[in-house]
């Protein structure tokens, strides 16, 4: 649209909006919701094709073409054309060109103006006396065009910041956003995309905790992003706070949501892909608002629930194991995991951990893939060839630490009966109870119903080997393994060696001079 002549003088129009009105607005946030009024008007196809802006000298001028309104929609604040539209607009509350027109005048030196169908409009200053104050007020000065024209234009100066117009226009959704990759999903409130190879601009919408090049748009604005090469689209989202400029990651996490939860099965499968770092994830607390749990869960149960979905996915993902999470206080769930982790990281981590959700499309989980792989232990009895180099390891044991086993019983000694089985040697920590025992300043937190050897170190030439390990087990009475008593009570216990080595040599030979045949 081009300027015309203008006719006659100008009619004040008052808006009885304060001049310190308490709203402070970023050049950026005034920007975007001028843009917002042509965005609203211009169907989303026809957007690039529609609207236009351009910056000469230090005048920026933003256009729509077959675009006309009345200029009365501009004067009461919350009067809007939108809200028949619901879920088809990106303004709502009916005051953004007011406020935005305020804070583009008062707080950024803005001058802003507007030509549409007959009319011409100015934003300018009054003065308006409330209580024989006078108190300066915004107002428009509505002058007629000398011919009507079917665009609307809209300028605002003095204005040259390039960068700025390209974040405020990228921040709208429409379908040739070059920030947008290849489409995976389109519903009629709803879109998915992959992100495209564009950088986002300096001081795009980011999310705290969750910056990256994702992209969450929610009623047709970017609130938010994400650390996934993703763009999520709420189209009929309606948020409460004008002034929330960026989305918390609860409120990313809750878009995601609900977008999940439309998603048919084929496209649920390419964003479960994407977001393969949240696939063993589980909330840290009861209410975990900011968790992905349950964004897994639906695109699981969403890609189970299509059989060919779900055989393509087995097929791209054969090496999966849920691995629920056990409490500590479960013990012999809380021991078995601890084995079958070990197990896991043993074999090199050919299979990869993921939540319990995974079950519904048949995998199996960490604990039954260890069993069918004999990687767990089998606890035994010594047997009789076995015994005397046992008993051998409990006499270092009682010549080692006779002042803490005057306090604690020394466990019996068992015998992991499993070539296959990770750990050299285990034990089980159960809370020690009674009154407060201390072995050099350590308090003893655990009580051993056993310590448990692989049945290879009781055999001739192992006896540092199988030494070092059962004192490794007996220290677990004083924490577990990267505690620092336990830590502590492995220096005291090597110091005691260091005392006793003549000890130690003498009992190495009687257990070389043992028969491992009986």
């Amino acid at each position: 649209m081009t300027k015309t002549a203008l006719m006659g003088p100008a009619t004040r129009l008052p808006l009885n909006l304060i001049f310190d009105y308490p709203v402070r607005w970023s050049k950026y946030k005034v920007l975007r919701d001028l843009l917002q009024n042509f965005f609203d008007s211009v169907p989303r196809d026809e957007w690039t094709n529609r609207f236009s802006h351009r910056i000469e000298g230090a005048q920026l001028s933003l256009s729509a073409t077959d675009v006309g309104f009345s200029y009365d929609w501009l004067v009461p604040i919350g009067a809007s054309t939108k809200r028949d539209g619901e879920g088809e607009h990106a303004g709502y509350f009916g005051e953004g060109f007011k406020i935005a027109a305020l804070c583009a005048v008062r707080d950024h030196g803005w001058d802003v103006q507007v030509w549409s169908r007959d009319w011409h409009l100015q934003v300018v200053t009054d003065s308006l006396n409330v209580d024989g104050r006078r108190l300066q007020a915004l107002a428009y000065d509505i002058r007629r065009n000398e011919t009507a024209s079917p665009d609307t234009l809209l300028t605002l100066s003095p204005f040259n910041d390039s960068d700025l117009l390209d974040v405020a226009l990228l921040s709208f959704f429409y379908p040739q956003n070059p920030l947008l990759g290849e489409r995976i999903w389109s519903g009629p409130s709803a879109a998915v995309y992959f992100r495209s190879s564009k950088p986002k601009p300096l001081g795009f919408p980011s999310t705290d905790r969750a910056a990256g090049p994702g992209i969450i748009f929610a009623g047709f604005q970017a609130l938010g992003s994400i650390p996934h090469p993703l763009v999520f689209c709420l189209h009929d989202h309606r948020g409460n706070d004008r002034e929330r400029n960026n989305f918390f990651l609860m409120d990313v996490v809750n878009i995601v949501k609900r977008i999940a939860a439309q998603l048919p099965p084929d496209a649920a499968a390419q964003v479960l892909k994407v977001l393969g770092r949240h696939w063993y994830e589980h909330p840290r607390k009861r209410y975990d608002f900011d968790s992905w749990y349950p964004i897994i869960q639906t695109l699981v149960s969403k890609v189970a629930a299509c059989p060919d979905a779900s055989a393509q996915w087995r097929q791209d993902h054969p090496n999966l194991l849920v691995a629920e999470p056990v409490r500590r206080s479960d013990l012999p769930r809380y021991n078995q995991r601890r084995q079958a982790l070990a197990w896991w990281r043993a074999e090199g981590r050919r299979h990869r951990l993921v939540q319990k959700a995974f079950r519904e499309l048949g995998y199996a989980d960490l604990e039954a893939i260890c069993a069918e792989h004999d990687g767990f232990t089998v606890n035994r009895e010594p047997t009789p060839q076995e015994l005397p180099r046992v008993e051998l390891l409990e006499t270092a044991a009682r010549l080692l630490l006779p002042d803490l086993l005057t306090l604690v019983d020394l466990p019996p000694c068992r015998v992991i009966d499993n070539r296959r089985a990770v750990w050299q040697g285990m034990t089980s920590c159960l809370p020690f109870t009674g009154p407060e025992v201390r072995w050099r300043g350590l308090r003893v937190r655990y009580r051993l119903p056993y310590v448990s050897l692989k049945a290879r170190l009781l055999t001739e030439g192992l006896f540092g080997e199988a030494m070092s390990t059962y004192l490794h087990e007996i220290s677990h009475m004083f924490g577990g393994d990267s505690s620092a008593s336990f830590s502590h009570a492995l220096s005291e216990v090597l110091e005691l060696i260091c005392s006793h080595a003549d000890s130690m040599a003498a009992l190495q030979r009687r257990w070389d001079r043992l028969s491992d045949t009986g």
